[in-house]
């Protein structure tokens, strides 16, 4: 395939809106591309189906009967572009200026993603001692929908080596933080301002909890794993009560707790639902529920597959990457298990989620040529 269709390939992707939704868009966009092999029955096509125009893709080449399955990942969903008149160029417009490609998405992580799916027509062509897989999931970005569906599948029970490729910007991670996100709920009694007696005021309740919560958490937050740093505990979001004149009778705010290895999401847990019990404000009840749980997940520096990734640079006159842990979540959080060589690595930089998204096109160019190599040279 020439660059130039490449480069239309990438930026077909990113001209579908697919913030948290229609990630149809992008699969069809894929299934067209993949095609002819398809038809010759080089690739086989797996849907699983998550919702209206929403559906996640597991494809398929190389020997069936290989013990080694080496899988690549990447998601087709997107986050909001936000206010898009502070945008320099179109978010969804897939422009190219200086050398960058403009847009949502165009590193987080659609680059990556048409990258993967661009090596893996290529490598279908060609004789493969090895199973190799292509994960491309829905609502990665909102709680990992599509992993969830392929784990729950078994189909990534057999996978040895897995590669995410989302952007990181110049390194390799081994190593991913794990995820809390919660909800913390105060109940109290409404009563008319001038009586609070009468009343028992939830926000009282609620910030009573976050002061014994954050307390309870400080010992965690300290401790430093040696290969993803300290935890981090944020307040996100707060609501609660009607009218300035009211006893407030119900409050709650959400939380989100990035965790490691060295301070889990058990201990974590416990913390939360001890403090609790340190609330002592009369008539207010507090419940703490932890709405979305994920595992942090490190593996070795120096696995398989980062040594497969440094050989296949090398053979494509790259030079080695870092490699380092990750402080985000990836699909990596639902579909690694034990015993799994992981490596997250792909073309991007810091403007994930940010306004003005963009992607050095000669990086993911040489992308495709780094997949390529990985899935070729068993």
């Amino acid at each position: 395939m020439t660059d130039e269709k490449a480069i239309q390939f990438l930026q077909t992707l990113i001209q579908a809106p697919t913030v948290a939704a229609n990630e149809d868009q992008v699969v069809a966009a894929i299934v067209a591309q993949l095609q002819p092999e398809l038809d010759a029955g080089l690739i086989h096509l797996k849907r699983l189906p998550f919702a209206s125009g929403r559906t996640t893709l597991v494809l398929s080449t190389g020997d069936a009967t290989a013990t080694r399955v080496l899988a690549f990942d990447g998601h087709a969903d997107v986050v909001s572009a936000g206010d898009e008149a502070n945008w320099t160029y179109p978010p969804f417009a897939a422009e190219i200026h200086d050398g960058e490609l403009y847009g949502r998405g165009a590193t987080d992580m659609k680059a990556g993603l048409a990258a993967a799916v661009l090596a893996f027509q290529a490598a279908a062509h060609k004789p493969l001692k090895i199973q190799l897989r292509l994960f491309v999931t829905v609502g990665e970005e909102i709680d990992n929908y599509g992993a969830r569906q392929i784990a729950a599948a078994g189909l990534a029970a057999d996978v040895t080596d897995l590669l995410v490729a989302e952007p990181t910007a110049g390194h390799i991670a081994t190593a991913e933080r794990g995820i809390i996100d919660y909800t913390v709920t105060a109940q109290g009694k409404a009563a008319h301002s001038s009586r609070p007696e009468l009343g028992a005021n939830a926000i009282h309740g609620l910030l009573a909890y976050f002061q014994a919560a954050m307390a309870a958490t400080a010992p965690l937050t300290a401790r430093v794993d040696p290969l993803l740093g300290q935890a981090t505990h944020n307040v996100d979001l707060i609501a609660g009560g009607n009218q300035i004149n009211s006893i407030p009778e119900a409050a709650h705010y959400r939380g989100n707790i990035r965790s490691t290895p060295t301070a889990s999401n058990e201990d974590f847990i416990a913390a939360m639902q001890g403090a609790v019990a340190a609330v002592a404000v009369p008539g207010v009840t507090i419940t703490f529920h932890p709405d979305s749980v994920l595992a942090a997940v490190s593996t070795d520096s120096d696995n398989a597959l980062v040594s497969a990734i440094q050989a296949a640079r090398a053979t494509i006159g790259e030079t080695p990457l870092p490699v380092q842990a990750e402080t985000g979540i990836t699909d990596a959080a639902v579909l690694y298990h034990p015993g799994m060589a992981l490596a997250i690595v792909g073309p991007g930089n810091e403007t994930s989620h940010q306004t003005d998204e963009h992607v050095n096109v000669a990086e993911y160019l040489s992308y495709i040529a780094l997949y390529r190599t990985l899935m070729t040279q068993n």
